[in-house]
C-alpha cells in the first residue's frame, strides 16, 4: 500500500489522501461485513460447547500458529490486491476496493499468525467483541499504512535482506507470544 500512497500523496496530495481515507473506509466495511457471521458463529459455539472445550480449541489454535510463525511458515494467501487496479481506478474508488480486499483478512498475505489467534479467541471466548476487533484491526492497519507511505522512500519497492530479517523476527516473537498464551490458555482450560 505504501508503495501506491507514498507515491501518490508526493504527486498529489489530494490524490493520496482519497486513497487514504477509501482504504480505511474499503477496510471499516469489510471489518463490519466479517463481524456478522463471526458473532453469530460464535453465539452458536457458545450455545453447544462448554467453556472449557472452547479454551482447549483457542490453547490448540495458538500452539499450532505459534509453531508456525516459529518455523517462519505463517499460514496465508500467496495472493496481494489487484496491482492491475491502479491505472483503472481513481485513486479513492482504489482505496475503498482495496481497503475492502484487505479488510476480509483471507485475502492476502499475513507477516505473523497473531490475527487469526485474536480472530479463533474472540470468535469463541467473546463474540460479543468481533466487530470492534476486526473494525480495529482494520483502522490499525490503515494507520500503519498511513504513516509508512508518509516516511518511507519509494524508490526502491523490493523487500530487502533487512526487511526480510525484520519479517524473520517479528514472526519468532509472535511465535513465542502465541506459544506463552498456549500455555496461560491451557492452564485456565485445565482449572
Amino acid at each position: 500500500m505504501a508503495g501506491v500512497a507514498g507515491p501518490m500523496l508526493r504527486h498529489s496530495r489530494q490524490s493520496g489522501i482519497r486513497f487514504l481515507t477509501g482504504l480505511a473506509a474499503g477496510g471499516v466495511l469489510a471489518g463490519i461485513m466479517l463481524a456478522v457471521p463471526a458473532y453469530v458463529l460464535g453465539s452458536l459455539l457458545e450455545s453447544v460447547l462448554p467453556e472449557t472445550a472452547r479454551l482447549w480449541l483457542v490453547a490448540a489454535v495458538c500452539a499450532v500458529f505459534g509453531a508456525a510463525d516459529l518455523m517462519n511458515r505463517t499460514p496465508h494467501v500467496w495472493r496481494q490486491v489487484p496491482q492491475h487496479l491502479v491505472q483503472r481506478l481513481s485513486p479513492g474508488t482504489l482505496g475503498v476496493t482495496w481497503g475492502f480486499d484487505l479488510g476480509l483478512l483471507v485475502t492476502t498475505q499475513k507477516v505473523v499468525s497473531l490475527i487469526w489467534v485474536a480472530v479463533v479467541a474472540v470468535v469463541l471466548l467473546e463474540p460479543t467483541v468481533a466487530a470492534a476487533l476486526l473494525v480495529g484491526v482494520a483502522v490499525l492497519s490503515n494507520v500503519a499504512v498511513t504513516a509508512w507511505s508518509m516516511s518511507a522512500p519509494t524508490s526502491d519497492l523490493r523487500v530487502s535482506r533487512r526487511e526480510r530479517k525484520w519479517v524473520t523476527a517479528t514472526r519468532r516473537t509472535s511465535g513465542g507470544t502465541l506459544l506463552i498464551l498456549f500455555l496461560l490458555t491451557a492452564a485456565q482450560a485445565a482449572q
